[in-house]
């Protein structure tokens, strides 16, 4: 009986929305942490200015991937 109301079958169902955060938002977000935070030990330890550099450049990329990804998905 394939139009049977009481069956429990899944082959037909689609598959649920993912709305976890995901392996690749979890590293940007740890990225993100860590390079803030370097960034700032470093401004204020005094270290070399393009090593400062570098970590905000990190932060930038991973505060811009974050932003893209959030419009890239929509309001959720």
């Amino acid at each position: 009986m394939t139009n049977d109301p009481y069956r429990i079958d899944q082959r037909g169902a689609a598959a649920p929305e993912r709305h976890g955060i995901g392996a690749k938002r979890t590293a940007l977000w740890t990225v993100l942490v860590i390079s803030a935070a370097g960034n700032a030990v470093t401004s204020m330890a005094g270290l070399p200015i393009p090593v400062s550099l570098a970590f905000g450049v990190v932060t930038i990329l991973c505060v811009t991937w974050l932003i893209a990804d959030r419009f890239r998905r929509g309001r959720a």
